[in-house]
């Protein structure tokens, strides 16, 4: 039985060493093409997320990710052997390092259940043992082969339910990692918003492979099924609410601008401070403004945004505008919120 377990172990070993010196070529290939970027800050900025992800990892890649300077196509993409790579536009185009980390989660995804090699041998017509086979022998068809495992990697050209699978397990990751789902889907939704800008001609060569408005939709709802709240706020880094003090007066802003300023004493800070907690885990971008309502209840008016009750007009100090107003102003900073991210606009 243990003479079993290590033949096993050590076939596992020979097929991962063929699979990472197949990528280690497929990125000299890359950077032919595409100038590699060094940049300290970059590189480290994407190790520091990929160190979230490796104890979490099953195979034994030495996973590893790299910047290439592209500034026009986001991008991203895996080579066999863990290696994975993100265009200087990418970087770019994702707001936060949890959008990164989605993107990342992906990717490393397609890498563990080896994805480009089970594409490639579907492409030819082979079996995985029949592509080892030509990859260790050399020659014009392991030439052949190296350039469609770049363009499957590079193109993304998955069918289906290897970018459904990849998005699926992707999400496990993110999560184990300790980033935020919502981040998989607010970069997927930004993406699309681009598409639909500048759409282009889909060539129709891989049919099966999913759209991203169905990436959304299939994303939100395992989201739902596993009962991890959408909450793209958290993501995007909007609708942060703030108390703070100013020569004399207290103030409360939502990303930055000032909502409620009145005359400041130690219990008008403790109202600003306890209102613009319950503001900021209310205020979603998902909400309709219909839900930031004014309800009277025992003749007391609040302030109301979902189900929760955020301040009553007699908490405010005297100075302060009426609820009227500041509905008004909340409504104000959730449309401005929004326009940061318009795709929200779509799914509702």
């Amino acid at each position: 039985m243990l003479s079993l377990s290590i033949s096993v172990t050590a076939f596992a070993q020979e097929d991962n060493a063929k699979e990472i010196a197949l990528g280690r070529k497929v990125a000299e290939e890359v950077e032919k093409n595409w100038e590699r970027v060094t940049d300290p800050a970059v590189t480290a900025r994407l190790n520091m997320i990929l160190s979230h992800f490796k104890p979490h990892l099953e195979r034994n890649l030495p996973y590893e990710v790299r910047v290439i300077k592209d500034d026009n196509v986001p991008n991203a993409f895996s080579l066999p052997g863990g290696i994975v790579y993100f265009t200087t536009a990418m970087i770019k185009f994702a707001k936060s390092d949890a959008e990164l980390a989605g993107v990342m989660a992906h990717e490393l995804a397609h890498a563990e259940k080896k994805h480009v090699m089970i594409q490639v041998a579907r492409n030819q017509r082979l079996s995985l043992l029949s592509l080892g086979i030509i990859v260790a022998t050399g020659g014009q068809a392991a030439a052949l082969l190296l350039t469609n495992v770049a363009q499957v990697a590079i193109m993304n050209s998955y069918s289906r339910d290897l970018e459904e699978e990849a998005d699926m397990i992707g999400l496990d990751f993110l999560v184990k990692a300790g980033y935020p789902p919502s981040a998989m889907v607010t970069l997927l939704e930004r993406l699309a918003e681009e598409e639909i800008k500048r759409p282009y001609f889909d060539p129709g060569i891989y049919q099966s492979h999913p759209k991203l408005k169905d990436r959304i939709e299939y994303l939100t709802n395992a989201m739902k099924s596993k009962g991890y709240r959408l909450n793209r706020k958290e993501v995007l880094g909007v609708l942060r609410v703030e108390a703070t003090e100013e020569n004399g007066f207290c103030l409360l802003t939502i990303d930055g601008e000032v909502i409620m300023k009145v005359k400041g004493d130690e219990k008008t800070a403790l109202v600003l401070r306890d209102m613009a907690g319950k503001l900021d885990d209310a205020l979603r971008l998902e909400l309709e403004p219909y839900e930031i309502k004014l309800l009277d209840h025992e003749g007391e008016r609040y302030l109301c945004v979902g189900p929760d009750r955020i301040v009553s007009q007699d908490d405010l100090p005297p100075d302060a505008p009426s609820l009227e107003e500041l509905r008004g102003k909340i409504l104000l900073a959730l449309e401005k919120a929004r326009q940061k991210h318009t795709f929200t606009n779509f799914v509702l």
